[in-house]
């Protein structure tokens, strides 16, 4: 069967669309919304309204502390992954906000990185999960910011965490105001309000484990009888307070999730209901305590020798509504881990929060 081609249904449309297209170029830019704008660059996509932009920087990284052999690797054997970030740093002299920008980022994620890393952390022997391990990212210039390895890789999203090789600018579509751009590779963290930890070309990882004195007894007798008091600690022997109840001044939030191990597999559906841990630590962890962000590291532990590390940023720094809640469960305190796609550091019977000291 032969179809029909009938040309001057073409040139209408063709018609049609060229004087639709032209009145609306036309109309007043204050008249119309930005959904319905026709950009000349990167039609709808507003991440993408100009060419990115090549960062300089270290191409090799070295990777050491508790690893099985001292590693340099080469950046660019990784794919690059994207985030897109609203900048803001903290001014010591005005002690205020400072807004630096929206971009796009393109580069080489930490959990594409350490993925294929051979870890022989210190704490194998009593406590094989990988949960209570963290990094120390570090430059040249003698700059340190740390991450959990569970804000890495028991994340929801695993590749938020960047090592910058590109960047456009996210202008925006009014006043078209183009943000100073990085002058080198740069962390990333996608998930971060204030970017502290945002550290220019980065050179070094350092592995570690926690350190603490944790005694391992995994009988249920040792949660039973849990009594029911959370230290929060500054350091192994400064206890700053014992929480023995929960602050009945602070909301009461109610999360809902598929509980999924990551040896285990899917449990159950559980509700979680608690409070903010940045709430309940604000006293003496407050989030405006910037140079803390960037370099404190905290071990969360339970009364049976479980821990899992947190950074402080990942509890208190957060842009994704997706902080971890402090939940009362009869006499006993439980960690639910909300920004995290396993339920491996949701840690029951909790019997300190401590910040671990840089080293």
């Amino acid at each position: 069967m032969k179809i029909k081609y009938y040309p001057f249904l073409t040139l209408s449309a063709v018609l049609l669309s060229c004087s639709l297209l032209s009145s609306c170029i036309s109309l007043d830019l204050d008249a119309i919304s930005g959904s319905t704008l026709v950009w000349n660059s990167g039609s709808n996509n507003y991440f993408n309204r100009e060419a990115y932009t090549t960062l300089p920087g270290p191409k090799r990284l070295l990777i050491n502390g508790e690893v099985e052999e001292e590693t340099e690797i080469k950046l660019s054997r990784f794919p690059l992954r994207t985030v897109t970030v609203k900048e803001a740093i903290y001014c010591p002299e005005g002690d205020s906000i400072a807004f630096r920008g929206a971009f796009r980022y393109d580069g080489y994620a930490l959990c594409d990185i350490l993925s294929t890393l051979k870890v022989d952390k210190d704490s194998k022997e009593d406590f094989w999960p990988p949960v209570d391990i963290y990094i120390e990212v570090r430059n040249e210039q003698g700059d340190m910011t740390v991450f959990s390895w569970g804000e890495i890789f028991y994340s929801a999203n695993p590749y938020g965490i960047v090592i910058a090789k590109r960047v456009t600018r996210v202008i925006p579509g009014k006043t078209g105001e183009l943000w100073e751009l990085p002058d080198q590779t740069q962390l990333v963290v996608e998930s971060d309000l204030i970017s502290e930890r945002n550290i220019k070309s980065p050179s070094r990882i350092t592995i570690r484990s926690l350190k603490g004195n944790y005694i391992v007894d995994r009988d249920p007798v040792v949660l039973e009888n849990d009594p029911g008091k959370l230290a929060v600690m500054s350091l192994l022997q400064d206890t700053l307070a014992v929480i023995t109840d929960m602050p009945l001044d602070l909301p009461l939030i109610s999360h809902t999730t598929l509980f999924y191990g990551n040896s285990t597999g899917y449990k159950r559906v559980r509700e979680f209901e608690g409070r903010q841990i940045n709430r309940v630590l604000a006293p003496w962890f407050p989030s405006n305590n910037y140079r803390a962000i960037r370099s404190g590291m905290m071990s969360i532990a339970g009364v049976d020798g479980y821990r899992a590390a947190f950074s402080l940023a990942e509890l208190i720094n957060r842009n994704d509504h997706r902080e971890p809640l402090l939940v009362k469960e009869g006499n006993s305190f439980t960690l639910y881990a909300a920004g995290d796609a396993f339920a491996d550091r949701c840690i029951k019977g909790l019997g300190e929060i401590r910040l671990v000291n840089p080293q």
